[in-house]
């Protein structure tokens, strides 16, 4: 192979890893003797498409045209900038005889979209084959509306939405407090037909929500006998219903930040519901009305935000650490067992008909939700108390 008929733009970390394959020969002609392939299950795909293994990385190979090598790859790089999860593109290679010639006819070029192998991640098709509950499809189903609610959010219309463009994978996350836990995530697998747009319709939305629920309903049927079909309705229902609150909580939280000032990213870690955001812009509207009356003024919210986030947020979630508070929650997050507190001192308070404060809703909470001894909860609860005496002001009712 003559690499002066190569136009080769590939990541330098993987260019010598590459560079030596038979770019010059279709990719179902790769000769397996020379060439260690992968023998992975992949889902339905309008190309040919080959899993690469070399010295030090694992590839996923699609042979296509140099138009849509390139743009797709553009599509992967801008998907990733924008905090979609996409395939990781390496780059791609074009090889042509005379391939800058004025004769030289394009549609004869080998086009190949090169991409790094994600480990341990399974076409979304391919698990509807498995024997899986509704508890597991709902999971899938959650990581897929995750998936198409955040391109919506970014003006990015798919296009090709389906199952068969999808790939799931388990990523090991870690929160606030440096715990581990793992979530299922789908990537995007196939960005052919992406477009980024200043702004995407509601009918784009739903060119690209009724393509995904086509591919259900078509995953659905090639399953029979395989599985009962009675629940392809929940199935459309639960996604449509994920789907919106997705793309709901990402306007909401847009929302939130600009009314308040605040970032989600740095001062919460993340907000996974749209109640956690109700009870924060409460609780600041509250600590509004206490600062303006201090100061005898009208205190903006924003100003107000800035002062609960560091007078009275972040100290108490630093107590609750100190105390070890999260041991008793493993599950909940720093901004998620705050929210459920403020919620269960609601709702307490209204069955007492009086304001039963901070302190008797933390302890109540714990009692109720956690499975530790009464002893060790109220040794933990008062000693907690007594430092969060020296944060809320009085008007608090701690």
């Amino acid at each position: 192979m003559d690499k002066k008929n190569l136009v080769i733009n590939l990541l330098p970390e993987y260019y010598q890893e590459l560079i030596d394959l038979p770019w010059d020969q279709p990719l179902d002609q790769w000769n397996p003797k020379q060439i260690k392939f992968l023998e992975i299950r992949k889902g339905i795909s309008k190309h040919t498409v080959r899993f690469v293994r070399t010295k030090n990385f694992s590839f996923a190979i699609k042979q296509t045209n140099p138009i849509n090598a390139y743009f797709e790859n553009e599509s992967l790089i801008k998907l990733l900038q924008n905090g979609i999860h996409a395939l990781r593109p390496v780059g791609y290679i074009f090889f042509k005889k005379n391939l800058f010639m004025k004769d030289s006819d394009p549609d004869n070029v080998l086009a190949f979209l090169i991409t790094v192998l994600e480990e341990k991640s399974i076409p979304h098709s391919i698990l509807f084959s498995w024997d899986f509950n509704e508890q597991n499809r709902k999971i899938i189903f959650e990581a897929s509306s995750e998936l198409l609610a955040n391109l919506h959010f970014n003006n990015i219309f798919w296009g090709d939405a389906s199952l068969s463009n999808i790939l799931v994978k388990f990523l090991k996350i870690k929160d606030e407090n440096g715990r581990t836990f793992t979530e299922l995530k789908a990537f995007l697998s196939d960005a052919e037909s992406v477009s980024f747009l200043k702004n995407i319709s509601d009918e784009q939305r739903q060119n690209d929500i009724d393509n995904f629920i086509h591919s259900i309903e078509e995953v659905n049927m090639n399953l029979i006998g395989k599985k009962e079909l009675s629940n392809l309705e929940d199935d459309k229902k639960y996604f449509l219903n994920s789907y919106s609150e997705h793309f709901s909580l990402l306007h909401k939280t847009k929302q939130f930040e600009e009314t308040t000032g605040l970032k989600v990213k740095k001062h919460f870690y993340r907000i996974t519901d749209k109640y956690s955001i109700e009870s924060i812009i409460k609780q600041i509207e509250e600590h509004k009305w206490y600062l303006s009356e201090i100061a005898q003024k009208e205190v903006d919210l924003k100003t107000a935000a800035k002062d609960w986030i560091k007078n009275i947020y972040e100290p108490t979630i630093n107590e609750f650490n100190h105390f070890k508070l999260f041991d008793l929650f493993p599950k909940t997050n720093s901004l998620k067992l705050y929210v459920d507190i403020m919620a269960h001192k609601y709702y307490i308070s209204l069955e007492q008909n009086k304001d039963v404060g901070i302190s008797y809703a933390i302890k109540s909470y714990c009692e109720k939700y956690s499975n530790q001894e009464q002893s060790t909860i109220t040794k933990l609860v008062d000693n907690l108390i007594k430092r969060l005496a020296k944060i809320f002001p009085q008007s608090y009712n701690l």
